[in-house]
């Protein structure tokens, strides 16, 4: 015969009991009739296998197996007050883990200080960065591997997305190097040598779309994720390169901006599955990222 758990009402009315002294009184505070509860306590016995009380006399006292399972029912509700605490602070977002996903431009200049002001003030959640491209991030995302994934978008119809950020992204030349001419930079920019974002990136076909519509095929001799070694690589005179501002004015003279205007703007979303339920850490760290 398969063993039947008792029910957790079951386990109550048998703690009340102890506590109360006796089944009227238990029944009572339970606001249940005392048929009912010696019903239920009956059924109980027969789902342990143990008489739980002995008669004295027109009293029920708990045996010693009585006893035990009170120690026993104690702690299981005592553990279910535990989990309940433990949600209930998950759900206000002060505890668990937290696991974002970002690019590496996310990560050395435009999270940061949300990374920092989320930390301050949600110490006890257990909070893992992992920095990848846009693609393998993903594919993370998808694999249940990260919660939410600071990437360039658009994104497809499985995953939601909050904007986070536009970014424009320009084309700097070494100050070494004059030949900028033209309001566009075209003249110059053919026959250099490029250092770029990683080919088949998000970021990449941005470019390389743009440089086309301009006339320009990049001979991309230095390929990084890591925008801190292209604006390198520029710095030291080595090449051309397609930087976002905030990378490139960290270099101070040694690069030159060519154009006016943005070679290309990226756009940076906070993406999530669309089947995630909703989670107020995520939702705390997009109003630290996005200033709301």
């Amino acid at each position: 015969m398969d063993y039947e758990y008792p029910r957790l009402s079951q386990l109550a009315y048998l703690r009340e009991v102890e506590r109360s002294g006796s089944l009227t009184a238990a029944a009572e505070r339970l606001g249940v009739s005392q048929p009912a509860l010696s019903q239920s306590l009956s059924d109980l016995e027969r789902r342990l296998g143990v008489a739980l009380f002995e008669r004295a006399g027109r009293r029920r006292v708990l045996t010693e197996a009585g006893r035990e399972a009170v120690v026993a029912a104690s702690e299981v509700f005592e553990r279910l007050d535990m989990l309940r605490d433990d949600l209930q602070a998950r759900a206000r977002g002060e505890v668990g883990s937290l696991r974002v996903g970002m690019i590496d431009a996310a990560s050395l200049y435009l999270l940061p200080n949300a990374i920092r002001a989320f930390r301050e003030r949600y110490p006890e959640v257990d909070l893992h960065l992992i920095v990848e491209s846009s693609e393998v991030l993903l594919r993370q995302l998808r694999a249940f591997d990260v919660d939410v994934a600071f990437v360039v978008g658009p994104l497809a119809d499985d995953l939601v997305g909050v904007p986070v950020l536009e970014e424009p992204l320009f084309i700097y030349r070494p100050a070494s190097d004059s030949r900028g001419g033209g309001a566009e930079g075209s003249e110059g920019a053919t026959g250099s040598d490029w250092a770029l974002y990683p080919s088949g990136s998000r970021t990449r076909q941005l470019i390389d779309e743009a440089l086309a519509r301009m006339g320009v095929r990049p001979r991309a001799r230095f390929e990084s994720a890591n925008p801190d070694i292209l604006r390198q690589a520029i710095a030291l005179g080595l090449a051309w390169g397609v930087l976002p501002e905030a990378v490139a004015v960290e270099a101070g003279d040694a690069l030159v901006r060519v154009g006016g205007t943005p070679l290309a703007t990226r756009s940076l979303v906070a993406a999530r599955r669309r089947t995630a339920s909703s989670d107020s850490r995520i939702d705390a760290l997009l109003a630290l990222a996005t200033g709301d």
